[in-house]
């Protein structure tokens, strides 16, 4: 064997033996879900947050370096507070029912119903539940989704073995829709995730580096995450200083709670 320079996706440099033989895909696949599986109720992010986002109104780019605040719980639960000395100038969330954004830029929410994924306000740059799949936090799903034919096809190429989710139409046509780039390196995780539209082009990218075990036993969770939304002209940097469980963080407490200006907003929705 001999040693070989590796150049993560977060641009972090590391020494490294040579790959790992390839396994199985079904093998691949269950070590990335295992790992999932230890998350055990709410997880907590604390560090720093940089990035840009684009103001779909004035087409303005909109900066940030920020303290971020990540909770997640399980599988539509997010709460990603960002903030500079304490003010409020991000916020992304969502529950079982909503998904929000606040930018102090325009000072007020936009909000949406899970569920009506064709109809995000434009005004949203992320909605919550990719900077989740961008950290790699979601299990790698099964062939079949709401009825429609997915399958899941392994590649091998270089230091990654790729899972790809293609959907086969009726028509026989095959589009690409995600996939997950598991380093063929111990651990043998997530290394990269990549969404994409029915036209092939990239519309999530994420890179992920620096795994470390949140507690003795554990899952391994990424401490690095940079990811880019070129169709929405948005990118975030996540350096995470520490991974917490916080098991008093559940479903019906203030972390995941709609916000008041959204809720108004869909009772107006629901007016004859």
């Amino acid at each position: 064997m001999s040693a070989t320079l590796i150049v993560s996706g977060c641009g972090h440099p590391r020494l490294a033996i040579d790959p790992l033989p390839p396994i199985p895909m079904r093998d691949a696949v269950r070590i990335v879900n295992d790992n999932v599986g230890k998350i055990a109720g709410t997880l907590r992010a604390s560090g720093s947050v940089d990035g840009y986002f684009t103001n779909p109104n004035n087409g303005r780019r909109v900066n940030y370096s920020l303290d971020g605040t990540l909770f997640h719980l399980a599988p539509s639960y997010v709460r990603f507070d960002l903030k500079k000395f304490g003010d409020r100038q991000i916020l992304f969330g969502s529950n079982e029912e909503n998904y929000w954004f606040y930018s102090k830029e325009d000072d007020r929410f936009y909000c949406g119903r899970q569920g009506e994924s064709d109809n995000v306000p434009a005004e949203i740059p992320v909605r919550s539940d990719q900077i989740v799949e961008a950290l790699g936090l979601t299990m790698i799903g099964e062939d079949a989704w709401g009825g429609r034919v997915i399958r899941r096809v392994q590649r091998v190429d270089l230091d990654v073995q790729q899972i790809l989710f293609v959907e086969v139409g009726e028509d026989g046509q095959a589009v690409l829709e995600k996939e997950y780039w598991l380093d063929r390196y111990p651990p043998r995780l997530v290394r990269r995730v990549v969404f994409r539209g029915a036209d092939g082009v990239v519309t999530m990218e994420s890179f992920l580096d620096d795994y470390r075990p949140i507690a003795a036993g554990g899952p391994l969770l990424p401490h690095k995450m940079a990811a880019e939304w070129p169709e929405k002209g948005a990118r975030m940097r996540f350096d995470v200083g520490r991974w917490s469980a916080e098991e008093q963080v559940v479903p019906g407490g203030a972390q995941f709670a709609t916000p008041a200006e959204c809720r108004s907003n869909f009772d107006v929705d629901r007016r004859p």
